[in-house]
């Protein structure tokens, strides 16, 4: 059984489903509709139960679980071989102890690709705020996206990279997540190269030196308490003036000069390497964390503005919703005197908004624009009560469950009107038990059953010729 997706990883699944259909062509979704319409009455919550049920059926609900998997495996294998790479650097460079080490090229080699690095995600972020300088986080996306494709085995399956990649991007959270991932990686190599700094000093003797030709010695005084002034403040030991110059100078080195140029360059490390890295991973992914609990679907965009029309029928909208109990009392269709109207009126009472209006075969007749909000209702009886129809066809979504506001509102209608019938739209052959809880309820109020009809030519030869 599959692990239920995150409120992020919902709405990922969702940005899929809308990105296929923008592409291709709306997917069937009629024998899911009852269930969708099940959930609270919001947009947003009945999308993403849509995409549960397409991605379910469709596999990509599975599709995102093997892509994260690989993501995650991927980020494991990318975490490796950093740590080897930093740990096989640090050895490297400190050598076997046999010549003595120069310390500014020890340090440089140990962190200009980081401060390399770290200045082309700083200007990257300055830049277009995207972070394009996260290379590692960049790294880390591609190999994910393509081993993930390539593990699901269907060539559709790929956009579901590009649908995270776009809801990223579109709620600034991009730059985050890749500059995680990029600080993460750097960091555990920092790590890898700080224990095998350690390891080379806890194993082998070194002498360390400074080289110069042109420069004088008191430059490499000042650049050496410049640098250690944030390790000393961490509690590192860093060398005095005179260690220095001897340093400088190729004299013996005593074991204190050892000792503090040892803590010198691991204090340089943490304080300019791993220090640097970690505030930035763990801001980044605060605000990767933040953003993501708050990110929400744009409605507005191409395909959800369709489907909240759909989702949020306008019965429900104004606020009626009730299941489709086994019976529904309530007003009933009094007798009364015939009003000798003449005109006959067709009306569209809560449609979704996939239901074409008027129907193509009506225009031949008079129609009322589709009664949605309490004032088109308000509306609707004023005109009635002052034109009384002859006959008056009252045009109901037989996808949603009958209700007791609506079946309230229609006995108003037909005490209006010489003759009503009700036409039933919109529904499929599946919807068939839906229909006869129809059949009950408009019965209840005091419709004979030949006057509830689903077929269109029949409902609108009615209205035409009252037969």
């Amino acid at each position: 059984m599959s692990r239920a997706l995150t409120p992020f990883e919902s709405r990922w699944l969702a940005e899929v489903i809308r990105q296929h259909e923008a592409a291709k062509s709306p997917l069937e979704d009629g024998d899911l509709l009852p269930q969708v319409l099940k959930a609270p009455a919001d947009a947003e919550t009945r999308i993403l139960r849509r995409a549960e049920l397409i991605g379910a059926r469709e596999g990509w609900l599975a599709g995102i679980t093997t892509w994260r998997e690989h993501a995650r495996t991927t980020l494991l294998i990318l975490a490796l071989i950093a740590l080897i790479s930093g740990f096989g650097a640090a050895l490297s460079v400190m050598g076997t102890g046999e010549r003595p080490v120069n310390v500014l090229w020890l340090l440089g080699s140990l962190l200009g690709v980081h401060l390399f690095s770290l200045a082309l995600w700083l200007i990257g972020m300055m830049a277009d705020g995207q972070g394009g300088g996260a290379l590692l986080g960049r790294a880390w996306w591609w190999l994910s996206d393509h081993l993930g494709a390539l593990g699901m085995g269907r060539k559709r399956d790929a956009v579901i990279g590009g649908a995270l990649l776009h809801l990223l991007a579109q709620h600034g959270l991009l730059r985050w997540v890749s500059g995680a991932i990029s600080h993460l990686l750097w960091l555990i190599a920092l790590l890898g190269a700080l224990v095998g700094l350690l390891l080379a000093l806890a194993l082998q003797r070194y002498a360390f030196i400074i080289e110069t030709t042109i420069l004088p010695s008191e430059v490499f005084v000042e650049l050496t308490a410049a640098l250690g002034w944030l390790p000393a403040k961490l509690g590192f030991a860093i060398p005095d003036a005179d260690m220095v110059r001897a340093s400088g100078e190729g004299l013996p080195q005593m074991e204190a000069a050892r000792r503090a140029w040892s803590s010198w360059l691991v204090g340089c490390v943490v304080a300019y390497g791993i220090l640097p890295r970690l505030l930035l991973w763990a801001g980044c992914q605060f605000l990767w964390m933040r953003g993501r609990s708050r990110l929400r679907l744009d409605l507005n965009l191409p395909g959800y503005a369709a489907l909240r029309a759909r989702l949020l029928p306008a019965s429900e909208r104004i606020g009626v919703v009730d299941q489709a109990p086994s019976s529904l009392p309530g007003a009933r269709i009094q007798a009364h005197t015939a009003h000798r109207g003449q005109a006959h009126l067709l009306v569209g009472l809560e449609l979704g908004g996939d239901i074409a209006w008027p129907p193509t075969g009506a225009s031949a007749v008079s129609y009322w624009p589709v009664v949605d909000a309490r004032e088109e209702r308000q509306r609707l009886l004023e005109a009635l009560r002052t034109h009384p129809p002859a006959r008056l066809l009252v045009a109901l979504d037989a996808r949603l469950s009958p209700d007791r506001g609506t079946l309230r509102y229609l006995t108003e209608l037909a005490n209006h009107a010489d003759a009503t019938h009700v036409w039933l739209i919109g529904h499929e052959p599946r919807d068939a038990e839906r229909i006869g809880y129809w059949h009950e309820a408009l019965q209840s109020i005091g419709l004979p059953p030949d006057a509830v009809m689903d077929d269109e030519q029949r409902a609108l030869h009615w209205l035409e010729h009252g037969s």
